[in-house]
């Protein structure tokens, strides 16, 4: 059995704690394999939306927890600021920036 604990800040300020115990054969941390699994209907899984974004707007995956949202993870760019960034640098940043912003793309609509 594992046991699977989330913190949010809740209602005025309050941390609020969900706890679930979960058990199963199945255990991954790679998202691609919990989404196949979840898609052969294996089980439910916790991904990003970046890994099934299709799925969800097909109907072949649907939410179960509506009311409940994971802790948004962040996207670091990292390069040596003790020298000039690159133009090809810069770009790469620039396209990410774009690309996934404050709403990324594979989230529009869902």
């Amino acid at each position: 059995m594992v046991r699977v604990a989330h913190q949010d800040i809740g209602p005025a300020g309050k941390i609020d704690e969900v706890r679930v115990a979960v058990n199963g054969n199945l255990r991954s941390n790679n998202a691609e394999m919990l989404r196949v699994a979840a898609l052969d209907g294996i089980g439910i899984a916790l991904l990003p939306t970046w890994a099934v974004a299709e799925p969800l707007r097909t109907g072949a995956l649907r939410r179960v927890l509506d009311g409940w949202e994971a802790p948004a993870s962040t996207i670091y760019t990292v390069y040596p600021s003790n020298r000039l960034m690159s133009m090809k640098v810069r770009a790469f940043v620039d396209h990410l920036a774009r690309c996934i912003g404050r709403t990324p793309y594979w989230d529009e609509g869902l």
